[in-house]
């Protein structure tokens, strides 16, 4: 990490070290890996076999690699033979991935790049009743808590699509 070149960041956090680049013989800083017990994120599709497709955010696949055990929901399982990562998409391999989940939706109010966007009126609502102790457990009980998955599923099909972004 060049950018703290010439700084004591070292002093403060003992485990940044400062090595010689062996390519540019700059000195540059190098931090240790972070290795989170588990990752969880949200994928487009998997198939029967465990292989995921997720969108070609780095930091999805990032996680799922650095952690010890990982766990994927998807919106669908496919066959084997149609699984196919499309522009825009990343394969993971089942090798990497402890358990997956179907969870249509399962990104909503967030999106699910090449399958659904942002619900934004939702998170508005959520940001707005969260400024509050109050109003936060009163959204939580007539949004997350006081819904079966199919009533939260019709929910936030009904929000996309109000939105503009339905399936």
């Amino acid at each position: 990490m060049l950018g703290f070149a010439d700084s004591d960041y070292e002093k403060v956090r003992a485990d940044f070290r400062q090595v010689e680049d062996p390519y540019t013989g700059w000195k540059i800083f190098v931090v240790p890996p972070i290795v989170p017990d588990w990752a969880v994120i949200h994928a487009i599709r998997a198939d029967e076999n465990g292989n995921v497709v997720c969108s070609a955010l780095e930091s999805d696949r990032l996680a799922v690699l650095a952690a010890k055990r990982a766990v994927v929901t998807v919106e669908e399982i496919v066959p084997a033979g149609e699984f196919v990562a499309r522009p825009g998409e990343v394969f993971l391999s089942a090798l990497h991935i402890d358990l997956v989940v179907i969870a249509p939706r399962g990104a909503h109010p967030g999106a699910c790049v090449n399958a659904y966007g942002i619900d934004r009126g939702h998170i508005e609502k959520y940001l707005s009743a969260s400024k509050t102790e109050e109003g936060f457990s009163a959204w939580l009980s007539e949004t997350v808590l006081g819904k079966t998955e199919e009533e939260y599923l019709a929910f936030a099909f009904q929000e996309l699509n109000l939105a503009g972004k339905g399936a």
